[in-house]
């Protein structure tokens, strides 16, 4: 669970931009995402293909939205970790 400190307090809504780092055999992914962002709502939502990792294992994923409030970013953090093949949401 994802813990903010007084000094970290987030005003919403926010602009959120996040990165996704996947398996690069993992198919889907953009459809994935916009399935994701479609659930909770955040239409306006960008996936962006990022940068392959030099030795070909990795790829990233540049996502950005806009999200009403706390319990949607957590939603959203949760819906994305558990598309297969994400090894890590920064």
């Amino acid at each position: 669970m994802y813990q903010l400190t007084n000094e970290q307090q987030l005003h919403f809504p926010l602009l959120w931009h996040g990165r996704l780092l996947t398996v690069s055999t993992s198919n889907g992914v953009p459809e994935a995402v916009e399935r994701v962002f479609s659930g909770l709502q955040l239409g306006d939502g960008i996936v962006r293909r990022g940068q392959q990792s030099s030795s070909g294992k990795c790829q990233s994923w540049e996502l950005q939205a806009r999200l009403p409030d706390r319990p949607t970013m957590l939603a959203l953090f949760a819906a994305l970790e558990a598309i297969p093949g994400v090894k890590m949401l920064l």
